[in-house]
């Protein structure tokens, strides 16, 4: 059974306990601590058995749904669900398949760190940087795998989310410009998930890239997190691998 919740419902909670240290489930949490559901543009769902035990979670922003689902969620009645709401774009764990209308399907792998790393990278200067400096760099280092949003939309959706806790972002400054970027795409109490890492093509091959990804590992790791990154497949491995990230799970995409 499918059921939408509001502001009395303690969804973070519930959430929370279905899926412990789960990345879907911390992009939920997010995306609810950021947007509550009496704004018209999202929505959150709570998933339960015929005995109203909790097994999963579904959020809506737009038209973008997260999905957290478990072995116990019915994804039969989850795939329906998501062909009635009009979803355009869907994000979850790999492990499960849904039955929608001949969507695109993107698929790729989920890497985990939970420890920190050794305190290096001396005379680096670490900054957070503004919003349209680290705008421009991610459309400068922008490829296939990803489309940046407008400009627009990432200016607003990130201001609001600094402001709420729910992202960070960190940077490396020479030359008085912002040369390299790793940001969170989600965070909760217990996890983060990395997203739009970038390094300008002028200061690559100086370790830069590397240095503010384990900047803002040991960050968040220091605040007991876990961090996630969801790597498209055979995008970077060797990059995450020499970082120390694991592979735990993978995740997949459907686009209409």
């Amino acid at each position: 059974m499918i059921s939408s919740v509001d502001e009395n419902t303690p969804f973070e909670d519930i959430v929370s306990e279905i899926a412990p240290g789960d990345p879907f489930a911390c992009r939920i949490i997010s995306l609810y601590n950021s947007y509550k559901p009496s704004l018209v543009f999202v929505d959150y769902w709570l998933i339960s058995d015929e005995e109203g035990g909790f097994n999963g979670a579904i959020a809506r922003n737009g038209s973008n749904f997260i999905l957290l689902l478990t072995p116990e969620s019915d994804i039969a009645e989850v795939s329906s669900f998501m062909r009635v709401a009009g979803a355009t774009g869907i994000i979850c764990s790999g492990e499960y398949e849904l039955d929608l209308n001949d969507p695109v399907t993107v698929t790729g792998v989920v890497l985990r760190r939970n420890e920190a790393y050794p305190e290096e990278n001396e005379g680096l200067s670490f900054v957070q940087p503004d919003i349209r400096d680290a705008y421009s760099l991610i459309v400068k280092c922008a490829d296939e795998s990803f489309v940046p949003p407008s400009f627009e939309d990432f200016y607003v959706d990130v201001n609001h989310k600094l402001r709420h806790g729910s992202i960070s972002l960190c940077a490396i400054e020479e030359e008085g410009r912002t040369v390299a970027l790793a940001m969170t795409v989600a965070e909760s109490k217990s996890g983060a998930v990395l997203g739009a890492v970038s390094c300008d093509p002028d200061f690559r091959r100086r370790g830069y890239g590397s240095a503010v990804v384990k900047r803002l590992t040991n960050i968040l790791t220091g605040e007991g997190k876990t961090v996630f990154l969801h790597r498209a497949q055979n995008a970077n491995a060797a990059f995450y691998t020499e970082l120390g990230f694991s592979e735990v799970g993978s995740w997949r995409e459907y686009y209409s």
